[in-house]
């Protein structure tokens, strides 16, 4: 089934590659008859995910591309579309990465500093200046985001996180003395929540020059973001997620014990007050 799109003249000049395969995806489930619940239930996955897809706020992935292709009869219209998605300038990588963050099921994290989930306000304020000028309206709302996004462990049923925290985190001085030593202090305390657990990777232990993280969704899927100052790369093919697995599971048997890194911690924080 060949989907007619809207002529040149009637797109919205800020159109982007994912717009139009939402669009796709909306038009030929129309075509079917189908609400956005009843297309969720045949992938499955939730009806806002579908709402998602159609108003490019998260495009799919390419198993999901793959799913929808078929369910709705498209003959690979919509993989071809998924591909210009990933290539274009349209995809922000580090959005993506952050909306399914928030839905995740677990959350693993390899992290040079102390991860956006787990920061508190000064600390964030700190890192993030860095990169603007200093009373920046920006940087307080981007701190502001950050803390809300923590609001994700308030939930009924809160994801899983796992932490791998080079150790050099914990003696860098973000801010000020006073800034570390709360930031240790806060740690400390989210050691203590039954599904947060955080490892020490010893600076004596090799790492990689960057951080990351994988994701697992509610449905199974999984995918993996990079991230270095001012770049990241999301990824979601099997083996490219394989590979940060592997990446992951190696600098996990470096790291110190829950109970070692706790006591690291103590002592990281005993030389900033």
């Amino acid at each position: 089934m060949e989907m007619i799109m809207p002529a040149a003249n009637q797109l919205d000049p800020t159109t982007s590659v994912a717009h139009l395969l939402g669009y796709r995806v909306k038009k030929g489930r129309e075509v079917l008859g189908w609400t956005q619940a009843q297309l969720a239930a045949k992938i499955p996955t939730k009806q806002n995910r579908i709402s998602q897809i159609e108003n490019a706020t998260d495009p799919p992935s390419l198993r999901m591309t793959q799913q929808l292709d078929a369910i709705l009869g498209l003959n690979g219209t919509l993989v071809e579309l998924w591909h210009f998605v990933g290539m274009s300038g349209f995809q922000d990588y580090a959005q993506t990465f952050l909306q399914r963050q928030q839905s995740a099921r677990t959350i693993h994290e390899f992290s040079l500093t102390v991860p956006g989930l787990l920061q508190t306000a000064e600390y964030a304020n700190a890192i993030m200046s860095l990169g603007v000028p200093d009373g920046s309206r920006d940087l307080a709302d981007s701190v502001a985001r950050r803390m809300e996004r923590q609001e994700i462990f308030e939930r009924e049923e809160p994801p899983w996180l796992w932490v791998l925290l080079d150790e050099t985190a914990l003696n860098r001085v973000q801010g000020s003395v006073e800034t570390m030593a709360a930031q240790i202090e806060h740690l400390l305390t989210s050691m203590q929540r039954p599904f947060i657990n955080i490892q020490v990777l010893p600076a004596t232990k090799p790492c990689i020059p960057g951080s990351f993280s994988l994701l697992t969704m509610p449905d199974g899927e999984r995918a993996a973001y990079s991230e270095g100052f001012n770049t990241g790369a999301f990824f979601e093919e099997p083996g490219n997620v394989d590979n940060w697995q592997r990446i992951y599971d190696r600098l996990h048997s470096d790291a110190l014990g829950t109970n070692e890194s706790a006591e690291l911690m103590r002592n990281a924080l005993e030389k900033h007050r």
